[in-house]
């Protein structure tokens, strides 16, 4: 027989009020388990909600710079600063301790008020080339400085400062500015600031960043006078008015060798004109020779002895 026919068979012989208890039953547990599901369905979503809430809210920290950095430089920690803000706008590699970043070189130019991250950074261990520090069309010079010149070694690579040119001595001396807001790029053999240094780096050179305009005057002022430095503060950068070393030796006092010098100086003495060729040298003619006159006759000379003491006297022969 077919079961399912078999079956209507046996609900057939039950009582309609069983078979609706029956019913209502399964009904009853079937709802039971749809609001279960429901509930905790529910529940998975107001917790995922909740979650997802929470990390919108919430706040990391992240490394902003506060003044620009240029590209190939080492990053100073007074240059950055670690603030908290929501955690969605965090970049994906954004640099999270000021520490991190700190003592690296900078990849690329980085903007004061801009979020740190791991591709602005140059790779660990690898070290950007002193010509990286020159920027295009500029010149590299460097001279020689003493513990007075050079400011009692304060200068340090990114320091910048007006040269001084100074010659003459006692009352004769003069000094003048010759390059204004020059950019020191190495104290020594050291071309890198280190992070947090506070101790002076006393150094015998100084390397400079100039045009190549600026590296002329700077040769013959080196050559010509003794260079003092003035340190600016890295905010500063007001020119100052400048002058070339050869204008300091002018003047008429302590001779100095310029033009007032070369102004005294009498004419040459005039020379007369030559003989023209084939002219008589007895003739009148200008520039002409006079004859030469002859020469005296040779004279005679006589002893005169006067015991031991000899004597020589000269008389003509004539």
């Amino acid at each position: 027989m077919n079961p399912l026919r078999a079956l209507v068979l046996q609900l057939s012989r039950i009582p309609i009020a069983l078979l609706l208890v029956i019913i209502v039953v399964i009904a009853g547990v079937i709802a039971i388990g749809v609001t279960g599901i429901i509930s905790e369905s529910q529940k998975t979503y107001e917790a995922r909600k909740a979650e997802l809430e929470q990390k919108a809210n919430a706040k990391g920290k992240v490394v902003y710079t506060v003044h620009d950095i240029a590209e190939g430089q080492p990053i100073p920690g007074d240059a950055l600063e670690e603030r908290e803000i929501e955690q969605s706008k965090i970049p994906q590699d954004a640099i999270t301790s000021a520490s991190l970043a700190t003592g690296r070189i900078a990849k690329y130019g980085i903007l004061a008020g801009q979020i740190v991250s791991q591709h602005d950074l140059a790779p660990q261990g690898i070290s950007l080339g002193f010509e990286s520090k020159l920027k295009e069309g500029m010149r590299a010079i460097t001279f020689g400085v003493d513990n007075n010149s050079g400011v009692a070694g304060f200068i340090t690579p990114d320091s910048h400062v007006d040269i001084i040119s100074m010659v003459g001595t006692a009352g004769d001396t003069k000094a003048s500015p010759i390059l204004s807001d020059v950019e020191v790029i190495a104290v020594g053999t050291t071309y890198q600031k280190s992070p947090g240094q506070s101790a002076a780096m006393p150094s015998s050179s100084i390397t400079v960043c100039v045009s190549p305009e600026d590296a002329n005057k700077l040769i013959k002022a080196i050559s010509a006078s003794k260079l003092y430095l003035t340190l600016r503060n890295d905010k500063d950068h007001t020119p100052v008015a400048t002058v070339d070393v050869t204008s300091l030796f002018g003047g008429s006092g302590g001779g100095s060798g310029g033009k007032d010098d070369l102004a005294a100086l009498p004419p040459p003495n005039s020379l007369p004109p030559p003989p023209l060729p084939g002219g008589d040298v007895g003739g009148d003619l200008p520039g002409a020779l006079a004859p030469a006159a002859p020469p005296p006759p040779p004279l005679h000379e006589v002893e005169i002895w006067s015991g031991s003491k000899k004597d020589v006297v000269s008389v003509p022969t004539n």
